[in-house]
């Protein structure tokens, strides 16, 4: 999962300048979890880099949820605000929340990369 994770906010943050913004702008990290598997990756950014580890970083808000629920959101084909809103996913604690947009920004894939592909 944590390469899976790594690749997405790579192609994504080298292919938008502003998605390289907000995750060079971000400082804190995001635990993205799948509840019923034990698989934890942690999203963490510091400034200029992004770090991706296959551990859960103590202490750091985490996005929890279904294994299918968690994939499509670290495949970059469901927004994870989306999947919060309609309770795919669940956030812990609930602040701070700006670690968590910022992995959600960076983590969704642009519409027009479906678009192009066929695949939508």
């Amino acid at each position: 999962m944590a390469a899976m994770v790594g690749d997405l906010i790579e192609a994504n943050v080298s292919g938008s300048p502003t998605r390289r913004r907000v995750a060079g702008l971000e400082l804190g990290s995001v635990v993205l979890r799948s509840s019923e598997r034990d698989l934890a990756v942690t999203v963490s950014f510091r400034g200029r880099e992004v770090r991706v580890t296959g551990t859960p970083e103590p202490g750091a808000p985490a996005l929890s949820g279904a294994w299918d629920d968690m994939a499509r959101v670290v495949s970059g084909r469901r927004s994870p605000v989306a999947a919060l809103l309609h309770r795919e996913l669940r956030a812990f604690p609930r602040r701070p929340l700006r670690p968590l947009l910022a992995a959600a920004y960076v983590l969704k894939v642009p519409r027009s990369v479906y678009r192009e592909g066929g695949t939508r």
